[in-house]
């Protein structure tokens, strides 16, 4: 058996969404100072780094983070390769062989080798387009991952976020921002485990791969 860890680590210098900071990691107890104990305040978004949407993210009223269903986050995944530049569609989804059944797909991309090294943030990375979101939908996936720090194109604010809005209405999970430069393309068992916060619109998740 072997474990792959595919979240990135959170580092104050780590690329974040445009307009939003970096995790910050501040000294609250020191053993050195005199303290009992170390201890630290850490302050970051909730779309940092590795993370969780639920569906409130950008459906109001709908479920938070602390609402996500267990059994979504974790069992059996596919880790499907994807190799072009342009963004995901149906069309590509339809001629991949994902099996019939898969309820949890990982898409690697190029994107992951950007994990590889510190980076500014990247416009340009491969998402999924609207109609590779109403595939997923239809085939029953509960639960998508990309290796970068959204699902869908930069820029789709300006059409409405299809891609999550599509997504994360019909319930599906998505998860951002992780590293898959180091994981081959198959079948794997997925846990993730995003943070349970009350009414959260998102969170950091950590999210381990088990390769039997």
């Amino acid at each position: 058996m072997r474990i792959h860890d595919v979240m990135v680590t959170l580092r104050p210098d780590m690329p974040t969404w445009p307009g939003e900071q970096g995790p910050r990691v501040e000294p609250l107890k020191r053993i050195a100072r005199g303290d009992s104990a170390n201890v630290s305040l850490v302050t970051f978004g909730d779309h940092t780094g590795t993370h969780v949407d639920p569906p409130v993210h950008f459906v109001e009223g709908a479920k938070a983070v602390d609402e996500l269903p267990v059994e979504a986050l974790v069992g059996p995944c596919r880790v499907v390769a994807y190799d072009e530049d342009d963004p995901i569609s149906a069309k590509w989804l339809a001629a991949a062989g994902i099996p019939r059944g898969t309820e949890r797909v990982l898409f690697r991309t190029k994107n992951s080798e950007l994990w590889r090294a510190p980076h500014p943030f990247n416009e340009d990375f491969i998402a999924l387009d609207e109609t590779a979101a109403h595939w997923l939908v239809e085939a029953g996936v509960k639960l998508v991952g990309i290796d970068y720090l959204s699902i869908e194109p930069f820029g789709s604010g300006k059409i409405g976020h299809p891609v999550h809005v599509t997504l994360l209405r019909a319930q599906v999970v998505i998860i951002e921002g992780l590293d898959l430069h180091a994981v081959s393309p198959g079948e794997y068992e997925i846990f993730c485990g995003p943070l349970k916060i009350a009414g959260g619109t998102g969170s950091p998740a950590r999210v381990l791969l088990v390769e039997r």
